[in-house]
């Protein structure tokens, strides 16, 4: 029997403070804050969370010897933004700006204003796409008020990926004495016993919103991860109640040491969540990023974390393909069976050539077939010649002419689930792309994960739900890519089984 993959932490051997990572065409990229000389954020890659590349400098170090921290980065057609703070190095002056590039890796190049010209301090942006396709920036900042002066989390809406509306909302200040930072901190001129509450991440799970966030001095054993809970991006969020302590993750004596700036990712199988934060070694030399399972209950997400000992890798999909062959070989035999158009690998995608083409597919035939699933499929489009062109995924069942697809408009204008049964379409639903907002560009890579199971199927598109309940074929059957009368280009597929 094959060997358990398993994992121990820290999964970096770097410093890397505030790690943040983002999943594109099925890899990871990981960014993070550095305590270095002109502070670069750098950037990692990885396919699996667990054995990481650094591909360098996602942002240069700055000439002024401003310090930036807390990098996140939203993808939106095309265009990679990331935000974070610039300032001194004890947080002297940090503002919130927003750097873009055409991909993960960078380079980053500052655009626009700072997003908050009337704070003093804004720190740990988060960007939150809700699933009907709002974006909201939940960040931190100061409050001078209250029974606790300190820092705090709040969210405003984005009216575009680098504006906000100006209507923020509070989140969560800090509400328990494990939350102190400093007694008698010298701070905006006065003496303070300071508090403070940071590192906002948010899921929605089971139509609530969860905010987890870091309480506590980032420097010591106090410092943790806990949650707040709405009903709404913009709140009112409730605390935990009953509790004065983290209840995520929380020190290990003499072991682990601050864990937090947490944000949650999934595994390879698009099921399973993670938590990757950051904590001190025993020693407190460095913050070292570190990968624990997330969990969930009735009453909300907790974690097993900091673990110490060999843990279970994160679970893999039943098959992927990254599609990091040779250019121009075809896909591999024993994976896919191109049929008519032109398959090929390119620059690390597959991309079907040959754009008048009336019908071109590409069946997964390495896997066994399947009733209830989860695909992933990262796609664009590269050319069409007919006004009608689509291109996209489709099920196919075990009698003939029997299937179910998702299908992309040529000029990206539409999409349509249809299901086929023995050559008699039964159903057909057009699926409305107006919830990813203007400017949806077809020729950029755009995520599709359809979830099929019990005869009836899920589908977002880069996070947004755009359909449920989507009548599916049953039964056991192969997943193919498709194009009719494009050419277009594939990438980071994967298939999980939910069976």
């Amino acid at each position: 029997m094959p060997t358990e993959r398993t994992y121990s932490n820290p999964i970096y051997d770097g410093y890397l403070g505030d790690p943040f990572v983002l999943k594109y065409n099925g890899e990871y990229y990981a960014y993070g804050t550095v305590p270095f000389a002109g502070c670069a954020i750098p950037v990692l890659r990885s396919t699996d969370l667990l054995s990481w590349e650094r591909l360098g400098d996602a942002i240069a170090p700055s000439p002024t010897g401003s310090c930036v921290w807390a990098p996140e980065v939203a993808y939106r057609d095309g265009t990679f933004y990331m935000y974070y703070s610039s300032g001194g190095p004890e947080g002297e002056g940090h503002q919130l700006r927003v750097a873009t590039a055409s991909h993960p890796a960078g380079p980053f190049q500052e655009s626009g204003p700072v997003l908050t010209p009337d704070d003093p301090f804004t720190i740990d942006a988060h960007p939150f796409r809700d699933e009907d396709g709002q974006w909201y920036l939940y960040y931190s900042r100061d409050f001078l008020e209250g029974e606790r002066a300190g820092t705090g989390i709040v969210v405003d809406r984005l009216l575009d990926m680098q504006t906000l509306s100006g209507e923020r909302a509070t989140v969560v200040r800090a509400h328990d004495e494990w939350h102190l930072f400093e007694k008698q901190r010298d701070w905006y001129g006065q003496i303070w016993d300071w508090y403070t509450v940071e590192g906002a991440w948010v899921r929605r799970h089971e139509g609530r919103y969860y905010c987890l966030y870091s309480g506590g001095a980032w420097k010591e054993p106090n410092y943790g991860v806990s949650y707040v809970a709405a009903d709404h991006p913009l709140g009112p969020f409730h605390p935990v109640r009953g509790t004065d302590l983290p209840q995520v993750l929380q020190t290990l004596p003499e072991k682990v040491v601050g864990p937090g700036h947490a944000c949650i990712v999934r595994a390879p199988d698009n099921k399973t969540d993670y938590l990757v934060y950051h904590a001190w070694d025993s020693e407190h030399t460095g913050r070292m990023m570190r990968l624990d399972p997330l969990e969930w209950d009735t009453s909300g997400p907790s974690s097993p974390g900091p673990s110490l000992e060999p843990q279970p890798a994160p679970p893999m999909p039943l098959f992927r393909d990254l599609f990091d062959g040779p250019d121009g070989t075809l896909p591999s035999p024993e994976a896919w069976q191109s049929q008519d158009g032109d398959w090929r690998v390119e620059d690390g995608q597959l991309l079907q050539c040959a754009s008048q083409s009336p019908e071109a597919s590409a069946p997964l035939i390495g896997v066994p077939s399947l009733q209830s699933f989860l695909l992933e499929a990262n796609l664009r489009l590269v050319e069409t010649v007919a006004e009608r062109g689509v291109y996209g995924v489709r099920h196919t069942g075990a009698e003939s002419g029997s299937y179910s697809e998702l299908a992309i408009g040529g000029a990206g204008t539409e999409l349509s689930w249809r299901t086929v049964r023995e050559g008699r379409e039964t159903a057909r639903q057009d699926l409305s792309l107006s919830a990813l907002g203007p400017g949806f560009r077809a020729e950029h890579y755009h995520q599709l994960l359809v979830s099929v199971s019990g005869g009836t199927a899920e589908v977002w598109v880069d996070g947004v739900r755009v359909g449920s309940g989507l009548e599916a074929l049953e039964g056991e059957g192969h997943v193919s890519l498709f194009t009719r009368n494009v050419s277009a280009a594939f990438d980071g597929i994967s298939l999980s089984s939910l069976d």
